[in-house]
């Protein structure tokens, strides 16, 4: 139980558990009067919070509300507002007018319209600089600036910006955790000239690239991943038939190799199609996947470090509760079980793995093991989170059958509040 006590002149008085969840999450807020509750947002100055007029109509926990069931809802009750979504320092704000789409803007540098613009080959970097300068003297918008330059058409414009927008949000319903404020607009706000796009297509698109994506992730493990031609070669005709274009394309560029990074950046393409080439090619026998020289001594990275300390602080807390229970040895062989099992999706990053007398999980056999993934084409940050949490799942779920509820319960708001501090 948590008690907060805010007196007549706005002072606060939070009693100890209050204090541990307010301390877990430090920072500055905005409050905002919702008929009888108070709900605080973060201000990280960024602009995200409620801007001069606009009032609070909806907020929650991503992991609680899936954004592609939020999103349907929102869609079929035809909604209007500003959907300020956020994940760690990331931040999406997608504006809904009635039911549909109508932009999305996002904190992150690679996601500007203009820098998209670019990728695409649409627009030169020197035409992307001039345009930068010219709107941050004017205060102007860097699309109309790059359509008054001629550096762009209407056309050419409204397409990418309907490209940036598919591509933002199918990545974004994806997240898993999170925070998502629903303001309703002032009256009088000016939508964005250009249609909105409808929002069920985007949400089956959306689903759409994410089931395709999971299938290519089997064989391409990220963006660094790296392929070269085959002996094979390809069949007469080939590139000529359009279901072949993106893939010949594709495979003009593998030579001697590439990343699908590196795909995407020479043919203007989105990450997605970049993706899809690659794993066209694989299949058809005539790329493969360059294996990297693995460094047996990789060092983990400053971030990936303190990644693996927090967690570590956690199992720590988990191996001190199952002591206080007299189940350590159990848990300790379940563990092992599930650090030495072939069958998990991670088995590949714990192999040699095992907890330390404290434990912990032993730094230098993951560091070894996370070398190698990384010069299969794996993202550490991703391996390392993803696997980490998934064991804390299977040590909390031990322990739920070695602790008193009320006990187990209380771990498990420990360990949430330790997580919070990777975000």
């Amino acid at each position: 139980m948590t008690n907060i006590v805010v007196d007549k002149q706005g002072a606060l008085r939070a009693d100890a558990a209050a204090a541990t969840v307010l301390g877990a999450a430090a920072g500055r807020y905005r409050a905002h009067r919702a008929g009888a509750l108070v709900v605080m947002t973060l201000d990280e100055g960024t602009g995200a919070v409620a801007r001069e007029g606009e009032t609070l109509a909806l907020c929650g926990d991503i992991a609680a509300m899936p954004l592609l069931g939020l999103m349907n809802m929102l869609g079929q009750s035809r909604e209007s507002g500003r959907l300020v979504l956020k994940r760690g320092a990331s931040e999406r704000v997608v504006l809904l007018h009635n039911g549909d789409v109508a932009s999305i803007g996002s904190n992150l540098p690679a996601d500007r319209l203009g820098v998209f613009l670019v990728k695409l080959g649409k627009i030169s970097e020197t035409a992307l600089e001039e345009a930068q300068r010219e709107s941050a003297a004017t205060g102007k918008r860097i699309g109309q600036v790059l359509l008054q330059r001629g550096f762009i058409d209407s056309h050419q414009l409204w397409r990418a910006i309907q490209e940036q927008i598919t591509e933002l949000f199918a990545d974004v319903v994806q997240w898993e955790e999170g925070s998502f404020v629903l303001y309703r607009l002032p009256q009088g706000f000016q939508m964005p000239p250009t249609p909105p796009l409808p929002m069920q297509g985007l949400l089956l698109e959306a689903v759409r690239r994410a089931d395709e994506m999971s299938v290519y992730r089997e064989r391409i493990p990220s963006m660094s991943a790296r392929l070269r031609r085959t002996h094979r070669a390809p069949p007469d005709g080939f590139g000529q038939d359009p279901d072949d274009a993106l893939a010949a394309r594709v495979y003009s560029i593998l030579a001697p190799e590439a990343s699908v990074a590196d795909v995407a950046r020479a043919l203007h393409v989105a990450d997605f199609d970049a993706t899809r080439g690659c794993y066209d090619l694989l299949k058809r026998g005539l790329a493969e996947l360059v294996k990297a020289h693995v460094d047996t001594h990789y060092a983990l990275r400053r971030e990936d470090e303190h990644r693996l300390e927090v967690f570590n602080v956690a199992f720590r807390e988990i191996h001190d509760e199952v002591v206080r229970a007299g189940q350590l040895e159990a848990f300790r062989a379940g563990v092992a079980k599930y650090l030495a099992d072939p069958a998990h999706g991670f088995h590949a990053f714990f192999v040699g793995a095992t907890l330390d007398d404290s434990g912990a999980l032993a730094t230098p056999p993951l560091a070894h093991n996370l070398g190698t993934l990384i010069a299969e084409g794996h993202d550490a940050s991703t391996v390392v989170t993803e696997a980490l949490t998934e064991l804390t799942f299977f040590m909390l779920f031990q322990c739920s059958s070695f602790l008193d509820p009320s006990i187990d319960e209380q771990l498990g708001r420990r360990v949430r509040l330790i997580h919070a501090s990777l975000r």
